[in-house]
């Protein structure tokens, strides 16, 4: 990876975090499968300038179920369940796991032992971060907790498939990936609660809620998703997963600015063992550079003698 993936990938966590927190504060005003629906209709203006999808649709319908719709399906379950933007924040961690584990499963992706080491001490951070919040934990309902962790493994599935597809490399794929996907999710809304309930919500949208909805689409699901699936074509999954690690991080930190909680020592110790996983992570292409590097200067030496 090169200093301006790296730094794409940082960007993306960034914007994950802020509407994540948006997410949760959206709940109190909207419901979360009504949000989920404008967020992936907030792509639709883009078809004016993306006419034509880059790839058959039924890709984008069977991917984007698993990436777009199950993946914010879940999520919505453990909202409603009482699940806290922080505690789903750590929970969420674990897409880095089924992430690598489906590429290396379906695509036979190569993963180096530093890649695993990093990731297990990272994710050592991120239980030390539940710990340190055990008693969200302890108020969260069990639905709510195995609902986030299906929506990492729909994370990992939907990641996998995109790459498979090669989807993900345009804005194009993104804008249709988004609009294929709105249909189904709001078939599944008229499934759960009901066309009345449905229409009634819609009709008494306020300001603040389409805000929310507008934040969210445009920085998680155009730019964030466009971001990161466009990096995912140009380096493996091992590589740029790790630093989904680094939400809770920025969740702490925005929690703390915009939501008046306290960072602890524990929560900043956890941290810095997250980054320290992170920068193990990123040992092994460092280390495969030090290695050419060495086996050119040894043949440079051999070829003056």
């Amino acid at each position: 990876m090169t200093l301006k993936d790296i730094i794409t990938a940082i960007f993306v966590v960034f914007l994950w975090s802020t509407s994540l927190l948006v997410q949760k504060f959206a709940v109190n005003h909207i419901s979360i499968y009504i949000l989920g629906v404008l967020r992936l209709l907030s792509a639709a203006p883009l078809l004016l300038i993306y006419r034509q999808p880059p790839h058959q649709l039924w890709r984008y319908l069977v991917a984007g179920f698993f990436w777009n719709i199950l993946n914010f399906l879940f999520i919505g379950f453990g909202f409603k369940s009482g699940v806290g933007a922080g505690i789903a924040s750590f929970l969420i961690q674990t897409n880095v796991f089924f992430g690598v584990f489906f590429c290396y499963l379906f695509l036979r992706e190569n993963v180096h032992i530093l890649e695993i080491a990093g990731m297990f001490i990272a994710f050592y951070g991120v239980y030390l971060l539940t710990q340190n919040g055990s008693h969200i934990l302890q108020g969260s309902t069990m639905i709510g907790i195995i609902s986030i962790l299906f929506s990492a493994v729909c994370w990992g599935i939907g990641f996998m498939l995109l790459k498979k597809m090669k989807i993900g490399a345009t804005m194009a794929d993104t804008v249709w990936l988004s609009v294929v996907s709105a249909p189904s999710l709001f078939a599944l809304l008229l499934m759960l609660e009901g066309p009345q309930k449905t229409m009634f919500e819609f009709s008494h949208l306020n300001p603040l809620s389409l805000a929310c909805a507008l934040y969210v689409g445009f920085a998680s699901t155009i730019c964030a998703s466009y971001l990161w699936l466009n990096l995912a074509h140009r380096v493996s999954s091992s590589q740029q997963a790790p630093f989904m690690l680094l939400l809770p991080i920025f969740t702490c930190v925005f929690s703390a600015v915009f939501m008046q909680e306290m960072l602890t020592l524990s929560q900043l110790f956890a941290g810095v063992i997250i980054l320290i996983g992170v920068f193990v992570t990123r040992c092994t292409p460092l280390l495969k550079r030090f290695k050419m590097d060495t086996l050119l200067i040894k043949l440079k030496v051999t070829t003056h003698d």
